[in-house]
């Protein structure tokens, strides 16, 4: 590290760069600081900077591009003027001492560029135009901020700037296939800037680009000086122009704007959420809307696979002539395709009104006047309520996918105010929240079970519970209370005010565990990575919403694991009439030692030792 009298942080993004990182590492060893971040390399970069280099200050974050990469390592450098620089560049001892000179002397320019020199194959490359490259490289961060081109990036300079009167080496490329895996990834994200452009690719761009290119390089800009080397890069060059145009054709194919319709309770828009992360994933450059009710929206915001959220209201169901206008609003927007995961009539008039080319439901007997994919569910299938949802999507991308339960997404600040908010209560003391009540009775163990099961969570563990319930049901959450023993209802916390969803959510992640009556909570709870242990109605199918059982994490009772005979084959739903009755039957002794296990489990992942 130098003298400097101006502070220097040295900047690099990489992927795999094993073989120049030392180099690299060496060469900047004049800054004040070095910040790397890496792309999760799969060779020994990361283990090279951590053993080799413990100054340096490591970091790591998924690329999705170059812009959005370099304004990420930016914002964490210390000092105002910065160096980025590739891996693959090396400043000489000329170059380091013009840089610091200039610096030094509080220059009026707030950018510098440099001349490169490109080596290929060992040997620095003559008369081309790579030699003519000019790039900003010195600058500083409170002036400059990358555009979000996804390649070939540019650097916006808000001032003056000069070139650098000694060029710098760039060592852009090993061998050959080094340089072609190169110019495929630019082609790759060439061809996402197209897409985004609406460009679609012709005989034109197939045939005469990348020709063109070729002579370019090769003739006009006397490539053919470098031998053998100038017609491989000149070659490559132009089947680089080539792939963009190959890529571009293959995007084209996907649609470009999809839509999931929703509009159910949490669980469901929790559990269809799920769809628009396979598309996305699927198609990365198409934009994934979803349709849900407007109280359930807090469950999908920040959700990265979700594009926009359209609001459904519960007038256009209630008035036909605002549901068709909405539906023709929804024409407007040009779907290319439409999932209708809730399947009513409703939804099945907006997704024909659409105009979309493709339109996916589920198989009903008036279904095929909506849709033109239809699937058939089957609720015997285990985890049905997702592979159902798997099932629409791979009818639209043609892949089968695992389920996967989908997740919520909290931000850090939500996640750190709740945690100061049960703190502030409990302490240090770790905290259970217990959903006393469904969302209705006849989805609610009944009060003198539910005490029981709380009086089992309380007793021998060194834990506080929260009450969960809505503001409308608090004489019968009083009433569970009251039944409950003197010891239990020391460590409650009956009116644990939450004023919104996100909030309540946060609440629920700072917990060890969600126990209760099954619903959106016991939904919420497992999006975000919650120990479970639900207690299902006698009516709802267990079978298709117990995602994740496993034993320990998530544990899950239904009658019909204690009673089969008094189902046989009928589905659990014909049995809603009779929910109050069976209740009786689903008695806290039948699953005690079951809960006592999982509730021990879980407390011991909270000791010391495994932390």
């Amino acid at each position: 590290m130098s003298d400097n009298k101006i502070k220097i942080s040295a900047l690099a993004i990489v992927y795999n760069e094993e073989h120049n990182i030392r180099k690299y590492l060496q060469n900047m060893s004049f800054a004040d600081e070095i910040v790397i971040v890496d792309s999760y390399s799969t060779d020994d970069t990361p283990t090279i900077i951590k053993q080799e280099f413990p100054h340096v200050r490591f970091h790591q974050r998924a690329f999705d591009d170059f812009s959005s990469q370099r304004n990420y390592t930016l914002d964490l450098a210390t000092y105002d003027w910065v160096m980025f620089f590739d891996a693959d560049e090396r400043i000489t001892q000329k170059g380091i001492d013009e840089i610091i000179y200039i610096l030094n002397n509080e220059p009026e320019e707030v950018a510098l560029w440099v001349k490169r020199v490109f080596y290929y194959q060992g040997r620095p490359l003559v008369n081309t135009n790579f030699n003519e490259d000019r790039t900003a490289r010195v600058f500083r961060k409170s002036k400059c901020r990358y555009t979000d081109k996804l390649v070939h990036e540019k650097l916006e300079i808000n001032g003056k700037s000069r070139v650098l009167k000694y060029p710098i080496e760039h060592y852009s490329f090993i061998n050959k296939q080094d340089f072609l895996n190169k110019r495929l990834q630019y082609s790759k994200l060439k061809a996402r800037e197209f897409y985004a452009e609406g460009i679609r690719p012709n005989v034109f761009h197939f045939t005469i680009r990348p020709a063109f290119r070729f002579f370019k390089y090769y003739v006009l800009k006397f490539g053919f000086f470098n031998g053998r080397r100038g017609y491989e890069i000149a070659h490559i060059l132009g089947y680089h122009v080539y792939m963009r145009y190959v890529y571009l054709k293959e995007m084209n194919k996907v649609p470009r704007k999809v839509l999931v319709i929703q509009q159910k309770m949490i669980g469901d828009v929790l559990a269809s959420s799920s769809i628009c992360r396979i598309l996305k994933k699927a198609y990365p450059e198409s934009e994934i809307d979803y349709m849900i009710y407007d109280f359930t929206m807090p469950v999908v915001e920040h959700n990265p696979y979700i594009d926009n959220i359209i609001l459904y209201k519960d007038d256009f169901r209630k008035n036909r002539y605002k549901l068709i206008r909405f539906a023709l609003s929804i024409r407007k927007k040009k779907y290319d395709a439409v999932i209708d995961a809730y399947n009513k009539w409703e939804s099945g008039i907006i997704t024909l009104v659409s105009g979309a080319k493709t339109r996916i439901g589920y198989k009903k007997w008036y279904t095929s006047f909506f849709y033109d994919n239809t699937i058939e569910p089957n609720w015997r299938v285990p985890d049905s309520a997702l592979v159902h949802r798997m099932q629409l999507a791979e009818a639209l991308t043609g892949t089968a996918e695992q389920p996967a339960f989908p997740k919520i997404y909290l931000k850090p600040e939500e996640k750190q105010e709740a945690a100061q908010k049960i703190k502030q209560w409990a302490g240090q003391v770790p905290v259970i929240m217990v959903s006393v009540l469904g969302s209705d009775v006849i989805k609610s163990l009944p009060a003198a079970e539910m005490a029981k099961v709380i009086d089992a969570v309380a007793k021998n563990n060194n834990i506080k519970l929260i009450f969960n319930y809505l503001p409308k049901q608090t004489p019968l959450a009083q009433e569970i209370y009251n039944l409950c023993l003197p010891e239990t209802r020391s460590k409650i916390l009956f009116d644990f005010y939450i004023d919104s969803l996100r909030g309540f959510m946060a609440v629920v992640s700072q917990c060890i565990a969600l126990i209760g009556n099954e619903g959106g909570a016991v939904n919420m709870a497992k999006a975000l990575d919650i120990p479970t242990f639900t207690i299902f109605s006698p009516w709802i199918n267990k079978t298709s919403w117990n995602m994740l059982e496993d034993g320990e994490k998530h544990e899950a009772i239904h009658l019909q694991d204690y009673y089969p005979d008094l189902y046989g084959e009928k589905h659990p739903k014909e049995f809603k009439d009779k929910a109050t009755e069976l209740y009786k039957k689903l008695t806290f002794s039948l699953f005690e030692n079951k809960l006592k296990k999982f509730v021990t489990h879980i407390v011991k992942q909270t000791e010391p030792h495994h932390l």
